[in-house]
């Protein structure tokens, strides 16, 4: 992208892949770990900032689980 002049094109795609890494790395740690072990591997300093990551998730699961047409048997 560099090469092509969207430099900042490709800035912005680095910056939200790191977001997205760290983003599904919570998600899964929190599977298996405390949420204080959580935040704490991710270099945050309040559980607030760790808590908006799990509940954006949280959120998105609920808005599709609202969409889900259920059969009649």
């Amino acid at each position: 992208m560099k090469t092509n002049g969207l430099k900042d094109d490709a800035l912005e795609l680095r910056a939200a892949i790191v977001y997205w890494y760290v983003h599904t790395e919570i998600l899964e740690d929190e599977k298996y770990c405390p949420r204080e072990h959580v935040r704490d591997d991710a270099g945050h300093a309040g559980m607030k900032t760790t808590g908006r990551y799990i509940e954006s998730d949280n959120r998105e699961r609920h808005t599709s689980g609202k969409m889900k047409k259920i059969k009649d048997i």
